[in-house]
């Protein structure tokens, strides 16, 4: 793999993200906009994680498969340097055109796709809520690159930088682009894609270039302010209930008693044709997700600092033995879930998933103290430590004052 190529794109993106979050806050402070909510940020923020520590675990056998086809059963003899580079970003935007198509058009792919609409916000951060569940299938339609003969170092390159692209098309600071409308996928057509207005349903497929959606006749351009969301709308939810929302509404059907053809034919019915017998029932009620708000910046903090571990293990843990890897990936899971946890109306969770992170911290830094730098360690070690002080020591003075833990250590 070009090393150098690699690591462009790794760095643009991350500069686009914190250009893009920048002008995203300004915008939102100096117009007086509502793009962030800090409960539907954290789960967004905490989907990409999953999905990041799922691929960790997972590439390199996925690299390893792409290996195989290629060298069993590439079709084509596909040209090496930036010939192929730029080819198998064509193909891959074709590719994917389907793939994201089918996933608007085919239920049982909906259920899966569908935790990527679920926001009502539209900014960068929404570009991060990815199922980890679409790892698996997206993957089905990647192995369509080695099997026309790209080199599995190609594909790498080419999804790292298709996937950066696309994560920088979500805001709402970007105006429509004049000219380059025509070719590229922009953020005032990816905005389009997300709308839930009648005009803007199932349109706008494509992940770089718009030409596919201009010959298959699913262009349309932004005309009208856009509503974001999925039609049956569900608020913000936990990162669980997010995953399994789209899932719940598969099982439908056996509710009422459908097997067989009938449940059959319904995986694999457009999500828009609802059958009579569940006309008006698939939105599922689901627990809204809503921090109190004395622990907003505490649970935005535990996210940070669990993506922080989240990036030691991407940039540290390639030589790493399994058993360490798990050991992070424990911790990391635990924070994410936490999250979660802390929004929830009992004490006794307050505590218990409180302690358990602590735990876990120390484990965490036990275990990998001889793979990271000893500074970083040690100066996140500090952090985390200090936050959880303060945490709980508001915590304590809030239990004989406040109402809402008064009932809610009654059960």
């Amino acid at each position: 793999m070009n090393i150098d190529l690699y690591s462009f794109f790794m760095y643009a993106g991350f500069v686009g993200i914190l250009c893009i979050l920048t002008a995203e806050i300004y915008t939102q402070r100096k117009q007086q906009k509502s793009l962030y909510d800090i409960a539907d940020t954290v789960t967004n923020i905490s989907c990409g994680m999953s999905d990041r520590l799922f691929s960790l675990f997972f590439d390199g056998v996925q690299y390893v498969v792409w290996s195989a086809v290629d060298d069993r059963f590439g079709i084509f003899e596909m040209p090496s340097g930036w010939l192929g580079v730029v080819l198998c970003l064509v193909i891959t935007d074709f590719v994917w055109y389907w793939y994201h198509r089918l996933g608007h058009e085919v239920r049982f792919l909906w259920a899966v796709h569908s935790l990527h609409h679920q926001s009502e916000n539209y900014n960068i951060s929404v570009g991060f809520r990815i199922s980890i569940f679409q790892y698996l299938v997206r993957t089905c339609f990647w192995i369509a690159l080695p099997i026309l003969g790209f080199s599995a170092d190609v594909i790498v390159l080419v999804l790292v930088g298709h996937a950066l692209y696309q994560l920088l098309l979500h805001t709402q600071v970007i105006p429509k682009l004049g000219f380059v409308e025509k070719i590229m996928v922009t953020p005032s057509t990816h905005r389009v894609h997300h709308g839930v207005n009648d005009v803007y349903l199932d349109k706008n497929y494509g992940g770089m270039f718009v030409i596919w959606d201009r010959l298959f006749g699913t262009y349309e351009p932004e005309t009208e302010e856009v509503r974001y969301g999925i039609t049956d709308q569900t608020g913000t939810m936990t990162i669980l209930g997010a995953h399994l929302y789209g899932f719940r509404q598969l099982l439908l059907p056996l509710k009422y008693g459908k097997r067989g053809k009938e449940l059959i034919s319904f995986l694999l019915s457009q999500p828009s044709d609802v059958p009579d017998f569940l006309a008006g029932k698939t939105k599922i009620p689901v627990k809204q997700f809503k921090p109190a708000d004395f622990q907003k910046s505490y649970v935005l903090t535990q996210v940070v600092l669990s993506a922080l571990g989240l990036f030691y293990m991407i940039f540290w843990s390639k030589d790493w033995e399994s058993s360490v890897k798990s050991i992070c990936a424990i911790f990391i899971c635990w924070g994410i879930l936490s999250a979660s946890i802390q929004w929830q109306k009992n004490i006794g969770l307050y505590f218990f998933q409180e302690g358990i992170r602590i735990i876990l911290w120390g484990y965490f830094f036990y275990v990998i103290r001889n793979n990271i730098p000893v500074l970083s360690m040690y100066v996140m070690i500090a952090c985390t430590s200090g936050i959880a002080f303060l945490y709980l020591r508001k915590l304590k003075n809030r239990l004989h004052e406040d109402p809402f833990f008064s009932r809610s250590g009654r059960g």
